[in-house]
């Protein structure tokens, strides 16, 4: 074999061994993160609105967060052996940030909805049963139930099921929209809005350290909060759902909700869970 054919086949064999290894390399991720979808053992993105007291709060910085929401999807991530990060974003973007693969899921108190499920996936549900609540400033006379709040200003955080209400079944007078949840009371107690209308365990949250507030009255929405993942993501979804199965089964859930809301949890999320599965 002459000099340079010996040479030309040393070149060829040296680039196929860099495209080998150029492929076994390729499909990895340097921080583990999935950027939308499943996959074992991968980083999990989850998108939040904080802060939503409390599902979600702010720990001892504004980059460390903590609340029901997210030590329960905590406590799943680790059932699935799965590290967590959790990404703060406006509820009002949430599910279009989701779509675009800003992040793998959504933990942020959200509602099982008929509208919702076109465009996103729901876990089996992890929070029920929840309702709306109407806050008012401490004192105010006339305002009890939803009728009352006919020719009203009433405020709601945008993008909710609370804003969907107001607009669809009551006679506001006008619907002032907040980018987040506790945004509302402020303007409450500055008697610029008549009234709040917000899930009843944030309304709960909201008066406990505030004697200026009161709930005057509730709405019966009965409704019930789920994890959200991509549509058509079912090996995300399902590692999620049995995550949570497993949680329950533990007595880990309780530990969690006995700590954010001071009560044992209802039984129906229990019984939920496993009629689904």
């Amino acid at each position: 074999m002459s000099n340079s054919r010996l040479t030309a086949m040393l070149a060829a064999l040296a680039v196929l061994a860099l495209a080998v290894f150029a492929a076994g390399c390729g499909d990895g991720d340097d921080n583990g993160t999935t950027g939308g979808g499943g996959g074992g053992g991968e980083k999990l993105t989850v998108g939040s609105d904080v802060p939503y007291p409390p599902f979600e709060e702010f720990g001892d910085s504004k980059t460390e967060f903590t609340g029901f929401d997210i030590e329960l999807f905590e406590a799943i991530a680790e059932k699935l052996g799965r590290e967590v990060e959790f990404e703060d974003t406006s509820f009002d973007t949430i599910f279009r940030d989701l779509a675009q693969g800003k992040f793998d899921a959504v933990a942020s108190a959200t509602t099982i909805t008929d509208e919702r499920e076109k465009t996103v996936d729901f876990t089996n549900p992890y929070y029920l049963p929840s309702a709306q609540s109407i806050l008012v400033k401490k004192g105010t006379g006339g305002i009890k139930t939803a009728k009352d709040l006919d020719g009203k200003t009433v405020g709601v955080q945008q993008g909710t099921t609370g804003e969907e209400y107001v607009d669809e079944e009551t006679d506001a007078g006008e619907v002032r929209t907040f980018p987040q949840g506790p945004d509302t009371i402020p303007a409450l107690k500055a008697g610029t809005i008549d009234a709040v209308v917000i899930d009843r365990p944030v309304a709960d949250k909201a008066i406990e350290g505030d004697p200026d507030i009161e709930i005057a009255g509730g709405i019966e929405t009965e409704e019930e909060y789920g994890f959200v993942v991509q549509q058509g993501d079912e090996e995300l979804l399902d590692e999620l759902n049995q995550g949570l199965e497993e949680v329950l089964d533990d007595g880990q859930y309780t530990t969690i909700y006995k700590e954010w809301f001071h009560k044992a949890p209802p039984e129906e999320v229990f019984s939920a869970t496993h009629e689904a599965t």
